[in-house]
């Protein structure tokens, strides 16, 4: 019974120490490839990891270069998420250690997982930067009209779904 209510700790702690997201878990962990399933940029459309495209038509020129981005960002992010294993590692393995915690070396090793947390969003922005900088006026235009029109469904649900919560 300890050693599950230990195991329940991890991913809560992990969590509370962990790095700030700006959007839905793992939606960046599988970027989108042309040629990886249905349609151009595989399940789920060019936009599945990058909002920005979702439901933008991109020409053949601008997907290769969306393809060009997530590759090379693909590849520069593998030692980040092996870091970041390995350092989730040591602060499951510390916490399911019988005994008193070394407070002091889940501080540090919580401190660098929000450092490699920070390095990880940044690329992110980076990325996103890039692929601002290939889609056409038009095509930005396109997606702010989209996403102000989710935000306000979002807002509108969100009010109905608690409707006490109103400031």
């Amino acid at each position: 019974m300890m050693k599950r209510s230990l195991m329940a700790m991890v991913p809560v702690a992990a969590l509370a120490f962990g790095a700030v997201v700006f959007d839905p878990p793992g939606a960046w962990a599988h970027p989108p490839f042309p040629g990886h399933g249905p349609g151009d940029f595989g399940p789920g459309g060019p936009g599945r990891g990058m909002p920005l495209l979702e439901g933008i038509d991109l020409t053949k020129k601008q997907k290769d270069a969306v393809h060009q981005i997530f590759k090379q960002s693909h590849d520069s992010t593998k030692d980040l998420h092996q870091q970041e294993r390995a350092l989730h590692d040591q602060v499951e393995n510390l916490l399911l250690t019988p005994g008193k915690i070394d407070t002091t070396q889940l501080q540090s090793l919580t401190q660098q997982e929000t450092a490699l947390a920070a390095k990880k969003d940044a690329d992110r922005l980076a990325m996103a930067v890039k692929i601002h900088d290939i889609l056409t006026t038009e095509q930005l235009t396109q997606a702010k009209d989209r996403h102000d029109k989710i935000s306000a469904l979002m807002d509108q649900l969100h009010a109905l779904m608690h409707p006490k919560d109103e400031d």
